[in-house]
Order: structure tokens, then C-alpha cells, then sequence
């Protein structure tokens, strides 16, 4: 089945298109990496899909629904979470608001069924050990994945993750891509990530759309990731390199990775 489908896709900020004429289709289950420079749309496509934000013409579906119709099957993290860290929320409260917002409790005092789901999904994410400590107590890299698990509390069938990889250092990101990964192959969720960096990604990727205010490509990383199109977009330092079986994607913005890639 098709998680997203979109023909002629014109999206509009203030009467004026933001991103223009997208075609793509990703399969359920599948993985795509959103990559493009800053002011090319990524997030506007992201929060469009996600019914953020309405205001498009052409067509846009997720599992065959219009994008409003289909919020229950959306999971989605933000590059910048909107909690108050002076709140002194425990990772395992903040992994529940994922299971109770969306069924219209306050929080007062959890559900039980909600604290027993919750410390099953941050043991799935690999933070079992951490479910009593302070969110804002967390390292960069443990906040994203204790958002990750917020957002799976709802048995999501897409994830929509918006620069998950940003503002974190290797190890951290490893870690990151290692729990993106184990959604991808345990729970079949289909994602779509965007990025700057798409090396730590390669791995998990099956799409790759370049995006600079339109589309410029879409298809395999071995189709999307070639030189003339990159440079097309990032200018003429940018450049592929090919290490054995792997892929190396260098724009300019980031530095070359090697503990990322994908075949071809």
C-alpha cells in the first residue's frame, strides 16, 4: 500500500509557493531521506504531510486519505520540541504525552496501561534505565530518541522526523540511526527524515528526494545520488564519492562521515 502519494504538489506561505510541482510515491514501510538546503521547503513538506499546514493544491494522500484524514496514523518529531525543560517531567512522562494528548487526558495521573506501554517503548528505543530521570537531566542524543518513543506511542504507521540527526555528535547520532533503524525493520513504519547530513542516513534509506524549492529528483539513492545532480544544487564543490559498496554524499555543509552509507 502507499503511505504518501503526491501529484502536482504546490504548497503556499502567504499566498506564495513555498515548494512547487513535487511527484513521489513512497510504499508503506519504506524510508525516505528529505535532503536539500536551508530555505528549500523540507519542513513545509513535512508539516503538510503531517496536516500542519493546509493551504496546497494538487494531490496529497497518506494511505490513501487526504493528510487531515489521516492524522492517527502520523507520528511526528520536530526539530526543536516545544517542552518546558524547567517542568521537571520525567522521560517516562514525556514519552506518555504521546499515549494520553491524543486520547484527551489531562495529565494528572497517568492510566496504568499508558506507564506499562510507555516503559515498553523506552526499552525499545534503549532507554529502559532512564524512564525516572529528569528530561532535561538527559543527554542531547537521549532526548531524541525519549521524543522518538513519544512519538511511537501512538502505533504510528508514518513517522515524520524533522532534522533528527541536528546539533548531535557522532556517537550520538550513531545511536539515533541504530533506534531509526530498528523501527524500520521491527515495526515496518514507513518515515520520512529530513536532513542536511545525509551520510549517517544512508543506511536506512530507500528514497531520496532533493528539494530545493522544487523537486529536482526522486528515486534510489544510486539514481538521486550522482554528481551533476548534486552539484545542480549545492553547487560545484559538491560531489559523490563511492567507498567499495557505499555512497558518500559531500555539499559543502557537512563533512564526510564513514560510519554512514548505503548501497547502491
Amino acid at each position: 500500500m502507499e503511505a504518501i502519494t503526491a501529484e502536482g504538489l504546490t504548497i503556499f506561505y502567504d499566498g506564495k509557493p513555498a515548494v512547487e510541482g513535487v511527484d513521489f510515491t513512497l510504499e508503506d514501510g519504506e524510508t525516505l531521506l528529505l535532503l536539500g538546503p536551508n530555505g528549500a521547503g523540507k519542513t513545509t513538506l513535512l508539516k503538510t504531510i503531517a496536516c500542519f499546514h493546509r493551504d496546497y493544491t494538487g494531490r496529497l494522500g497518506v494511505f490513501g486519505r487526504a493528510p487531515c484524514e489521516a492524522k492517527k496514523f502520523i507520528g511526528y518529531v520536530p526539530q526543536s520540541h516545544s517542552l518546558n525543560e524547567r517542568v521537571p517531567l520525567t522521560a517516562l512522562e514525556v514519552v506518555a504525552m504521546g499515549g494520553i494528548y491524543r486520547r484527551g487526558f489531562i495529565h494528572f495521573k497517568l492510566p496504568p496501561e499508558t506507564v506499562e506501554k510507555a516503559k515498553e517503548v523506552l526499552g525499545f528505543v534503549g532507554l529502559g534505565d532512564v524512564s525516572e530521570r529528569l528530561f532535561s537531566a538527559l543527554s542531547g542524543g537521549q532526548k531524541q530518541r525519549v521524543l522518538l518513543a513519544r512519538a511511537l506511542m501512538s502505533d504510528p504507521k508514518l513517522l515524520l522526523l524533522d532534522e533528527p540527526l541536528s546539533a548531535l555528535d557522532p556517537s550520538a547520532r550513531a545511536e539515533v540511526v541504530s533506534v531509526l533503524a530498528k523501527i524500520k525493520r521491527e515495526r515496518r513504519v514507513a518515515m520520512v527524515i529530513t536532513t542536511h547530513d545525509i551520510n549517517p542516513l544512508l543506511e536506512i534509506g530507500d528514497k531520496i528526494m532533493l528539494l530545493n524549492k522544487r523537486l529536482i529528483a526522486f528515486g534510489s539513492p544510486g539514481e538521486v545520488l550522482q554528481d551533476q545532480i548534486i552539484k545542480s544544487v549545492y553547487g560545484p564543490l559538491a560531489r559523490v564519492v563511492p567507498v567499495e559498496d557505499k555512497l558518500f554524499c559531500i555539499t559543502g555543509d557537512v563533512h564526510l562521515h564513514r560510519h554512514g552509507g548505503g548501497g547502491r
